[in-house]
């Protein structure tokens, strides 16, 4: 929902209006349906805002809104899930509510509970208060980062903003440019405080900032997931019991809207049964809820024609068993559109080896062409209850150490043969670790290293020169010519949140529970969430997801992970969960796959006239921060060698070139 910004003129001078609202219409595509901006004279202070009108549609939830008589003001992206119960406890304390939006809630929730309102709220968010008073500006996040934020402090004034994309609607003099070092770190990071643009920070997941009109930005952690655990039953059908109790109210409070709402079903484990779960919730008579959407039944599917990435088969039989209509949208290989890899490309805001997020992109313009405004999604899933390929091998760490454990094992290892087995990804190669690899993997020897680094080079020599060759560093950025230096020294100091283990030690958790809570905060589920936010943001469709409810989060984090992998499935609680709501072939489904593209046939066919065309480019050729002429020519040879797999590699040089020039357009329409 929406898209705020803010600028604090800390050292004097008024906001000009015209500034405010380009810099709000920036973000028109998070919110398409009206802007706000209100200015605060005395203070030099201006908040904007980008409406997706989802809860209460009429003008009384236009932002920013003031609350007790206009001292607090609020510019709010996000929604809180729980602003019905919230909204009934706040009456009885004696507040009056005069909208039917979350909105108002956030604010008398902060009045009421101060910074600690933040863990009254279930649900994502990310939005600014101004207290004109006191003149405190006080900028939050939900817990896990799902909604983005960031801000940025140049020449006496404070600004922040929903994308990096807004910052090019600054004018010349405080606009923000490309940082060098951050773009040839090539690194697809979220959960850290540097963005591709210099000075422009990221307010992470769990944390809040407080600014005062005498005192720098003050950054606080309000959120340790570890803080929160709690003791699971020890019987396994209760802790199956409590999960699905869980979820089933998480996929309700999400299905709250006054706009109809549908799903990207992709007919694996976790959107299937999203989709299951709120056929189930309506089914069973959740009417108690005056805000459940009455229109939802809607399924959004990819299938790409002439692939092995095409699910249809099983994305269907879920929308049947749902009662749900199926709406499918073909991308055919051949007819990949230039300007549709460009935009979305620019949506995504960053730069990852593999794949453009093209799918993803592509499908929630969809739902926003059928008037589809809020999609219940699968997101964290995987990342809670261990349901990547990488996690069996960190789990097989535990099956040898402290003691071996050989029926475990053998389990573990029938679970990565399963999923191998219908892992369909181009190029995609099994790999099952024996005894002596995991041993070895946990040896602190350097000479085991060593040696496994060289059997990696041999495997993927091209890999390897390429990521070597392909970065450089002139000298207008470090003042020396770094043109043949390995990139291995652009070594950024990022300073990354501490994980906190609920006061015990690391080696309180097992491999797999220590490798699950990091990949979730600051990995695989950091970058997801905000992938996901950029891509229906795009649109203007609101992306929420059931198993990023922190009830769920917790109660997760707080099961042995043999009630995660075992019985020959990953997953293994929510599939319990799932007897007699999801058809058995799904629930069954041992397969894993994604939202992935097939890049590979991508190169071959629709995509190979424009990545020659980028190599080719005067632009890219003559890069500071990448060997143009390295890059062409290792691609051309692949191309030569029908060798699509590998030519793959040069997408991430050829991604940031089109996100930089996307940036570069941007700027260039704004004012000088």
């Amino acid at each position: 929902m929406c898209g705020i910004v803010g600028i604090w003129q800390r050292e004097g001078g008024n906001v000009d209006r015209e500034v405010l609202d380009r810099f709000a219409d920036s973000l028109t595509h998070r919110g398409p349906d009206g802007r706000g901006t209100i200015i605060d004279s005395e203070a030099g202070l201006g908040l904007g805002h980008r409406r997706l009108s989802i809860l209460d549609l009429t003008r009384a939830g236009h932002q920013p809104m003031a609350y007790a008589e206009k001292r607090f003001w609020i510019t709010f992206n996000g929604e809180i899930y729980n602003f019905l119960e919230l909204r009934s406890q706040l009456r009885r304390l004696g507040y009056q509510f005069h909208t039917e939006t979350d909105t108002e809630v956030v604010l008398a929730s902060f009045i009421e509970w101060g910074q600690d309102c933040q863990l009254k709220f279930n649900g994502m968010w990310a939005f600014a208060i101004w207290d004109a008073v006191e003149q405190v500006l006080f900028l939050s996040r939900d817990r896990f980062g799902v909604k983005p934020l960031f801000f940025y402090q140049n020449k006496g004034n404070f600004i922040f903003a929903s994308e990096l994309k807004a910052f090019m609607a600054l004018p010349a003099n405080i606009r923000p440019g490309f940082d060098p070092e951050m773009v040839a770190r090539m690194k697809n990071e979220e959960s850290v405080d540097r963005t591709l643009l210099a000075g422009v920070t990221n307010l992470n997941g769990g944390c809040c900032l407080t600014l005062t009109a005498n005192t720098g930005a003050k950054v606080r952690r309000w959120w340790h997931t570890s803080d929160h655990l709690e003791d699971t039953p020890k019987l396994f059908s209760e802790q199956i019991e409590r999960y699905q109790e869980l979820f089933f109210d998480a996929c309700r409070i999400r299905m709250r809207s006054d706009v109809p709402i549908g799903t990207a079903l992709s007919g694996g484990l976790d959107s299937s049964s999203i989709l299951c779960s709120m056929s189930h919730v309506r089914n069973r008579g959740a009417s108690f809820d005056e805000r459940l959407a009455t229109n939802w039944q809607k399924a959004f599917i990819l299938g790409y024609s002439g692939t092995s990435h095409d699910e249809r088969r099983h994305a269907q039989i879920v929308a049947e068993h749902a009662g749900v209509e199926p709406i499918v949208k073909e991308i055919h290989p051949g007819q990949i559109a230039p300007i549709e890899i460009d935009d979305s490309v620019l949506s995504f805001e960053a730069i990852q080896n593999a794949e453009p997020s093209l799918g993803p992109w592509l499908i929630y313009r969809e739902m926003q062409r059928a008037g589809v405004k809020v999609s219940i999604d699968g997101l964290g899933g995987d990342e809670t209850l261990a349901g990547y390929h990488e996690y069996l091998p960190i789990a097989m760490k535990d099956a040898v150490w402290p003691l071996p454990r050989p029926q475990r094992w053998r389990d573990l290892q029938a679970i990565l043969e399963g999923l191998y087995k219908q892992d369909i990804s181009e190029g995609a190669k099994p790999y099952i670790p024996t005894v002596g690899n995991i041993v070895k993997s946990m040896s602190p020897s350097i000479g085991a290293g060593k040696a496994l680094i060289s059997q990696i080079l041999e495997k993927w020599p091209r890999s390897h020169n390429l990521a070597v060759d392909g970065l450089r560093l002139l000298r207008s950025v470090r003042g020396g010519d770094n043109s043949e230096r390995s990139p291995n020294w652009l070594r950024i100091r990022s300073r990354r949140p501490g994980t906190k283990y609920r006061g015990k030690t690391v080696a309180g958790w097992s491999f797999l529970q220590q490798y699950l809570y990091d990949d979730f905060h600051y990995g695989t589920n950091a970058r997801s969430l905000r992938n996901f936010d950029r891509m229906s943001m795009a649109h203007g469709v609101e992306s929420r997801a059931p198993f990023m409810d922190w009830r769920l989060v917790c109660f997760a984090f707080s099961l042995p992970t043999q009630s995660k992998l075992g019985a020959g499935f990953t997953k293994l609680i929510l599939r319990e969960a799932m007897r007699d709501v999801l058809p058995e072939e799904i629930r069954c489904r041992k397969g894993k796959l994604g939202f992935s593209s097939p890049m590979p046939v991508w190169y071959r066919y629709g995509l190979r006239e424009q990545v020659l065309d980028s190599l080719n480019s005067q632009a890219f050729l003559e890069s500071e921060i990448w060997n143009g002429p390295v890059i062409r020519t290792y691609t051309e040879k692949c191309y030569q060698q029908e060798d699509y797999v590998s030519a793959v590699k040069s997408w991430k040089f050829i991604q940031a070139h089109s996100l930089m020039d996307g940036f570069k357009r941007l700027a260039n329409s704004g004012p000088a």
